[in-house]
């Protein structure tokens, strides 16, 4: 069985007020209704609460429907509130719906009240589940965000111990084979075999330095160990010098590290940003900014190459053709942040980041020791 609808009824003429109950109630519209005629009372009624709907009268003694539905929005402005009045002219009625009421209802036509309640109760149990689906929707966004952050977490993690991996164990099994390679080609007696250890040993040391660059891609030791303003200097004169860029790296100084997944992201921004200027730019120049504005770190990766149109490049990248700029802004979403892409073809191009200035918290003693000196 329903529960009753609490309505508040403002109403100085008990008649008039009889008239809308009845009508109520052959309508079927079971309802328990508080009756008051006067501004202090119907203040105190609000304040008290448990009140499904108002219903209002527009001309009361010393007192107003527009100055009803004021304070009707004021203490609950969720609740609907519809005006039954005989003396409401259409423009006032008007009136009434731009400052919030929800209907109005002409005591010569009380017919209309019935189906008016029922809409304005359907209205609210749609706001009602549009703010459950709402909430829903924030709180699935929010178990994403989470999920995705420990994602990020993970393959750093990953990334960092395959990069280690590649550096202290097959790197330092082809260093000694580079060794030996070199021993035997100083011994005597194997004359017959030089080519084949010569091309043997270049073959090392072309693999040698495959897995350094893969490990450095990975994960460089440089932003673990020193921190993310050492790592994007290395980062730009590394990639500039594969092309023959000219760089230039600017950082405001960072009084201690900052919060490891603001580095992160911030480091594969950049290195995403650069890798574009490489392969698509065709630019001369390339300069990376890192710095400090209104309580935030802002990084911008800026080139002089041919520009692209970013309107096109996004909607390839929503099709799946590029997922580089998705990724990228994704990354700066996750650590907090924002990105935007400033180009158009000819004029050049940059990236833009910005992330909360957090600082990361002391692991460690010695951690403290290092930020304190």
């Amino acid at each position: 069985m329903k529960s009753p609808l609490r309505i508040l009824h403002l109403e100085d003429d008990p008649d008039d007020a009889v008239l809308v109950q009845s009508t109520l109630k052959a309508g079927g519209i079971a309802c328990a209704t508080t009756r008051v005629y006067n501004h202090n009372d119907f203040v105190v009624a609000l304040e008290r609460g448990g009140i499904d709907m108002i219903l209002s009268d527009f001309s009361l003694p010393a007192f107003d429907g527009f100055s009803s539905l004021e304070i009707a929005r004021t203490h609950c402005p969720n609740i609907p509130f519809i005006l039954v009045s005989g003396t409401l002219g259409e423009e006032l009625a008007i009136d009434s719906l731009k400052r919030g009421a929800t209907d109005y209802v002409l005591k010569e036509r009380l017919s209309r009240l019935v189906p008016a309640v029922h809409r304005a109760m359907q209205e609210v149990k749609e706001r009602v589940e549009r703010k459950l689906a709402e909430k829903k929707r924030e709180e699935y966004s929010l178990k994403l965000q989470v999920l995705s952050r420990r994602l990020v977490e993970a393959q750093e993690t990953e990334r960092r111990h395959l990069a280690r991996e590649l550096h202290d164990e097959i790197g330092q099994a082809l260093t000694v084979v580079q060794l030996n390679l070199l021993i035997l080609l100083q011994s005597s007696g194997i004359k017959n075999q030089l080519p084949r250890l010569k091309e043997s040993l270049e073959m090392v040391e072309h693999v040698l330095e495959q897995v350094r660059d893969i490990s450095l891609n990975l994960r460089p030791s440089i932003l673990d160990d020193l921190g993310l303003s050492p790592a994007l200097r290395w980062l730009t004169g590394r990639q500039a010098a594969l092309v023959g860029l000219q760089a230039r790296f600017h950082t405001d100084p960072l009084e201690q590290r900052i919060d490891q997944l603001i580095e992160t992201a911030c480091f594969r921004i950049a290195q995403g940003a650069l890798t574009n200027v490489i392969r698509h730019a065709q630019a001369k120049t390339v300069s990376v900014e890192l710095c400090k504005e209104a309580g935030q770190l802002h990084l911008y990766v800026r080139d002089d190459g041919t520009g692209f149109d970013v309107a096109a490049v996004r909607e390839q990248a929503v099709r799946g053709a590029s997922l580089g700029l998705l990724s990228m802004e994704e990354g700066a979403a996750l650590a907090g942040g924002g990105l935007e892409f400033k180009s158009a073809p000819g004029q050049g191009s940059e990236v833009h980041a910005w992330f909360p200035l957090k600082w990361r918290i002391p692991s460690s003693e010695s951690e403290v020791h290092e930020q304190l000196h």
